[in-house]
């Protein structure tokens, strides 16, 4: 049993796995279902599930939009009005995207994380309340890059080469991100996206 426990969607995911190994010795990151999220005493939520297709929205069939609305968008807005609504300490983290702000070629997954991003944005919350995204750019040792065909990640790293840092962001530092955010900021930092984009110019 966990004492200290951080509920999250995405468990699997890179970020997840490197939060998991930075969190206190009492924690413990715990998977949950947010279409009926328990609260508990946990009061830190960090929403990092997605789906991401690698084409663009001619040509994604009505399930493949429906399941990307969804996974990335309605079940993330559903289950924080709900957590906003039930736990008066809710601490929550979203994990957006640079899509959100400058498209994508998937433009259902561009459109969901900008409905994202609008939410956070605006959602209504009490004194203890928080609740803030981060919009990472190209996460180079995520699930979603290394998934990429050989075309794709010829393409990153061509562009990696005019990135002003000459690299792509690495899980680990989003994960430090959210630990902040979750662990050591009071939650003055809210209802705001943080973009996690290496440099001026790069969306």
């Amino acid at each position: 049993m966990i004492a200290n426990p951080i509920l999250v969607t995405g468990i699997r995911t890179t970020i997840i796995q490197e939060l998991i190994k930075l969190l206190p010795a009492d924690s413990g990151a715990v998977w949950f279902d947010y279409e009926k999220p328990i609260i508990g005493d946990a009061h830190r939520y960090v929403f990092a599930a997605g789906v991401l297709y690698n084409k663009p929205l001619s040509e994604q069939t009505g399930d493949e939009i429906a399941e990307s609305l969804f996974v990335n968008m309605v079940n993330v807005i559903t289950a924080c009005e709900y957590l906003l609504e039930h736990d008066p300490h809710a601490r929550i983290c979203v994990i957006g995207s640079k899509a959100g702000e400058a498209g994508s070629y998937d433009q259902t997954y561009a459109a969901a994380k900008a409905g994202i991003h609008n939410y956070v944005r605006n959602a209504r919350i009490i004194q203890d309340q928080q609740i803030v995204c981060i919009a990472p750019t190209i996460i180079m040792d995520s699930g979603m890059t290394r998934r990429r065909n050989n075309e794709g990640i010829k393409a990153l790293e061509m562009r990696r080469k005019k990135h002003p840092k000459k690299r792509y962001l690495q899980a680990i530092e989003v994960a430090r991100l959210i630990y902040f955010l979750l662990y050591i900021d009071q939650g003055f930092i809210t209802n705001t996206v943080i973009k996690m984009k290496g440099g001026p110019g790069w969306w």
